[in-house]
């Protein structure tokens, strides 16, 4: 019996840990592995994946992302992909064995820095999904960022997905410096038009990527990142990537003292000192001293016959290193004059690769100061900066992701659809402006697409806002008819009504008079919405409702509503609004009605508290308002009014199983004109984002009976294009079934429930 003791032990143990690999989490950051299993498993439940991962792909209680997957019994884990060093991050340069099998696991593990640095077609045939879980550096140099391209290059020729789980940018994500890389010099150092720092996390370098690369993308978010956290804030424990950079301070210190490659400039210590024979340090320390660059002091140190400084970094958050570089390397060469490395068109130096580019070489032969190199790249380097702001995921507030975000750039649509500017559901980083998105290429997460110039056309399948009376309305651009059974006031050119929308709370929009003109120059106010008239007897409504849009999937439910003029409600949430405002306008002007959903969908910030949710509410419903010009009355609570999920993220200081949140929350609905819409009949796409058309479809046949009233939970959310193409045999079985359609209307709230 005492031989089989251990055993049960290890069962115990075993038997203690949660099967997703989540546990107790006191990091302020949860990492893209933690979200990918606690959050979004379903994106890799019943696949064959493979990973690129090392040492550095542990989630934020130090698990591997490699045990995880292979304790999780709904994925198959069939091979492992090792970026440079290896595995275990140890491995030399030259001695990385190209193949073998895993010791423990017994699967291929490929290495992906020697002859072969991206994966070939053998390697990718056993598996359908990719994942990443690499800790990268921040610097356009390190590796680990262009074995992303490669296998992302690869995954698109091939057909995979990808699933970039993301991790923090050490250097945080404010620093964006250095001269920005030039197509001729891509190399595995540099294999994209990005500055030396970047300061992108590797969740949006993926994303920067994928503009020209097109492979079917997700990245899994962190949560609770910022864009301006230091890694010493996340709670989290940094894991070396390289036996070169044991710790953040030599992460710090990498682009300020490794920038000499060709020169007589080199880095000691693990990129914590600078120098090069003939040197004098105390000089040289003067110098550096006296450009007051921020966050750091030097001190002046000897190395055998090299002279040099010591970097002691003492506020990470303002160090610029790539400036910081650009300066040692500069007033090094006025106290050494070295020759600097120059290339040719058919010959470029290892110089040039580092710094992506031949102009600051003769730049530095000239003996221009450093702030004179550094100007020279100001522009380029704006430029970026703007492109940037399109990949980016993270704001200032704490992020919290409600869905992984999907990438895929030119992506081809079912025939007989129409391509809406595609909206990948993000949060909109604070401050932000997208470009105009380049032709065939999807609007980039996080990004709100600017107003068209007069005389540009809308894009596809997206309808202009009616002009302002007075105004001549642009090129190229349809007005949307106004609502039949209106009239407009004498005299005036009235904006098309918004259908399905209500006056605020406690409000009431006076009408024109009969026989009155406007003044000159005014709007006429918004007429309420049509009220649907109650059932004569026998009689039967369905009230189709579309939740957690709008997305690149609502164009193509709008599409099949308008084919067959049928009219629905849709409840918004609000962080999908900024660069969808254009379909938000267009199902107003097609006469369907629009609710609220919350601004951020998330059940742990809505429930904490009534205040919470409101706040959380009023602030999606004002984007509403701004897209649409009216301020929803009718709104959906998220997992509906009954739900018990508001249990588990009530605050406990304040509520209780006897006195509720969700029972505080609608009192003050009450109190303050609000309308809650649930449901009692729904096609189950909310369970999963596995299910098929048929399945949406058979779902909904199997609850309808014989109902008087039917409300019909659907999804119109960036991942449920299975429902879009079910919606026309839904509405053909419920025209069968006796149904006729209608938009809801907080005047008749008789259906909000019916769940």
């Amino acid at each position: 019996m005492k031989k089989f003791i251990p055993f049960l032990i290890l069962a115990l143990i075993l038997t203690m840990i949660p099967p997703g690999g989540s546990s107790a989490n006191t990091a302020a950051v949860q990492l893209g592995s933690d979200v990918l299993f606690d959050r979004f498993h379903y994106l890799i439940e019943g696949k064959k994946v493979g990973l690129i991962t090392n040492q550095t792909g542990v989630n934020s209680q130090g698990m591997s992302t490699i045990d995880l997957l292979r304790r999780d019994r709904s994925v198959t884990l069939t091979a492992l992909f090792a970026p440079e060093y290896g595995l275990d991050g140890k491995a030399q340069v030259g001695n990385q064995p190209e193949i073998f099998l895993h010791p423990v696991y017994g699967i291929p593990v490929y290495g992906l820095y020697g002859s072969t640095r991206q994966p070939t077609a053998e390697m990718l045939e056993h598996f359908d999904t990719l994942l990443v879980d690499l800790q990268d550096i921040g610097s356009r140099t390190y590796t680990y960022i262009s074995t992303l391209k490669y296998a992302m290059t690869a995954a698109k020729e091939q057909g995979k997905q990808v699933i970039v789980l993301d991790r923090p940018n050490p250097l945080g994500g404010t620093i964006v410096e250095g001269p920005v890389l030039e197509k001729p010099y891509e190399s595995f150092i540099g294999v994209d038009e990005l500055p030396l720092a970047h300061g992108m996390t590797i969740g949006e370098i993926a994303l920067f990527f994928n503009r020209s690369i097109g492979a079917d993308l997700y990245v899994v978010p962190m949560q609770g990142y910022t864009r301006t956290m230091l890694y010493q804030e996340t709670g989290l424990s940094w894991v070396p990537g390289s036996p070169h950079l044991p710790d953040l301070a030599s992460v710090y210190g990498y682009m300020a003292t490794g920038l000499g490659e060709g020169t007589p400039v080199t880095q000691a210590d693990h990129f914590t000192w600078v120098g090069a024979e003939g040197i004098d340090s105390v000089k040289y320390a003067d110098l550096m001293n006296g450009s007051l660059l921020p966050g750091v002091i030097f001190l002046p140190e000897k190395k055998e016959k090299a002279g040099g400084v010591r970097l002691h970094i003492y506020d990470p958050r303002s160090f610029n290193p790539v400036k910081t570089g650009m300066y040692a390397l500069a007033y090094a060469r006025q106290l050494q004059p070295f020759p600097v490395p120059l290339g040719t068109d058919k010959e470029k130096t290892l110089f040039e690769h580092v710094m992506g580019t031949s102009k600051i070489g003769p730049l530095l032969a000239q003996g221009k100061s450093p702030q004179e190199i550094v100007d020279s790249y100001a522009e380029a380097l704006g430029k970026f900066t703007e492109l940037r702001k399109s990949f980016l995921i993270y704001g200032d507030a704490p992020f919290i992701p409600t869905e992984a975000i999907h990438s895929q750039p030119g992506a081809t649509l079912p025939p007989g659809t129409t391509a809406p500017a595609p909206e990948p559901g993000t949060v909109q980083p604070p401050g932000t402006t997208a470009p105009v998105p380049q032709p065939g290429m999807a609007q980039p997460p996080g990004t709100t697409a600017p107003a068209p110039q007069p005389g540009t056309s809308q894009p596809p399948g997206t309808m202009a806002p009616a002009p302002q009376p007075g105004t001549s309305q642009p090129p190229g651009t349809i007005t949307p008819a106004p609502k039949p059974g209106t009239a407009q006031p004498p005299g005036t050119t009235a904006p098309s009504p918004k259908p399905g929308t209500a006056q605020p709370p406690g409000t009431t929009a006076p009408a024109p008079k009969p026989g009155t003109a406007q003044p000159p120059g005014a709007t006429a106010p918004a007429p309420k919405p049509p009220v649907a008239p109650a059932p004569k007897p026998g009689e039967k409504i369905a009230y189709l409702t579309f939740d957690d849009g709008p997305s690149p999937v609502t164009p193509h439910v709008l599409d099949t509503l308008k084919k067959y003029q049928v009219k629905a409600t849709f409840f918004i949430v609000g962080r999908h609004v900024p660069g969808n405002e254009a379909i938000l306008k267009r199902a107003v002007a097609e006469g369907h009605a629009i609710g609220g959903h919350t601004y951020s969908h998330d059940y742990q910030v809505v429930y904490k508290s009534t205040e919470a949710f409101f706040a959380d509410l009023e602030k999606g419903n004002q984007l509403i308002e701004k897209a649409i010009g009216t301020k929803p009355v009718l709104f959906r609570y998220p997992g509906g009014s009954t739900n018990t999920v508001s249990l588990k993220y009530q605050d406990p200081k304040r509520y209780n199983k006897q006195k509720t949140v969700m029972s505080a929350i609608k009192a003050e609905a009450n109190k303050k004109g609000y309308i809650f819409i649930d449901w009692n009949v729904t096609n189950g796409d909310a369970r999963s984002n596995q299910y098929t058309a048929q399945q949406a479809l058979a779902n909904i046949k199997q609850q309808v009976k014989s109902q008087k009233e039917i409300v019909v939970l659907m999804h119109d959310a960036s991942t449920k294009t299975p429902t879009a193409q079910a919606l026309p045999e839904v509405i053909t079985f419920l025209k069968s079934k006796g149904y006729r359609f209608e938009v809801i209307s907080p005047d008749r709230p008789t259906v909000s429930n019916v769940k």
